[in-house]
């Protein structure tokens, strides 16, 4: 299962929250491509089984197919994808990111503005952990950046308003294939 870069653009849209739908008029205005590519697109990735769909009125809803038994792994390369072009697109502080990576232990997530591709020179670096992370006070310190902490798996809960918007907006630094497990298909 391979897919060309058109292919990804328009998986990431499903990522996220995971349960998200959508139709092609908005995906193609949103990632600026021909609606025809888009649609045909859509329609490959239902005939391979990796998507759905629901008519509402004149309009095909796509969304996962999380009967799909590949769909985590579908999952784990669209995570994968966002993670490489998160670094790439910030290589100025990409030894922060090794750093933060070497000390944690379990997920590391990095979610608000930069996650949105909406931050600035005054914002700060949010970051996410299930499990732990060593010298926390020290990286927040040095770093200007806050550090949630969620010890165990069983505190994550899909409920929590921290939660809902890490899932909607979220770079997964290390740990995708935990964080992928976590979600409730």
């Amino acid at each position: 299962m391979l897919f060309n870069r058109n292919e990804l653009k328009i998986l990431e849209e499903f990522g996220g929250d995971y349960s998200k739908k959508n139709y092609g008029r908005a995906i193609a205005k949103k990632l600026g491509f021909n609606q025809k590519t888009v649609s045909s697109i859509l329609i490959k990735l239902e005939k391979e089984n990796i998507l759905k769909f629901e008519q509402e009125g004149k309009n095909k809803y796509y969304f996962f197919n999380k009967l799909n038994p590949n769909i985590k792994d579908v999952t784990k390369i669209i995570e994968l994808n966002k993670k490489i072009k998160f670094l790439n697109k910030h290589r100025k502080i990409k030894g922060l990111f090794d750093g933060l990576e070497q000390k944690t232990d379990g997920v590391l997530i990095i979610f608000g503005s930069y996650a949105k591709n909406q931050e600035n020179k005054d914002s700060d670096l949010d970051v996410f952990v299930i499990g732990n992370i060593k010298d926390k006070k020290d990286l927040e310190d040095i770093y200007n950046i806050k550090i949630n902490i969620v010890k165990t798996k069983k505190e994550y809960s899909r409920e929590n308003a921290l939660f809902k918007e890490i899932m909607k907006d979220h770079i997964i630094l290390k740990g995708i294939e935990e964080f992928v497990n976590l979600i409730k298909w």
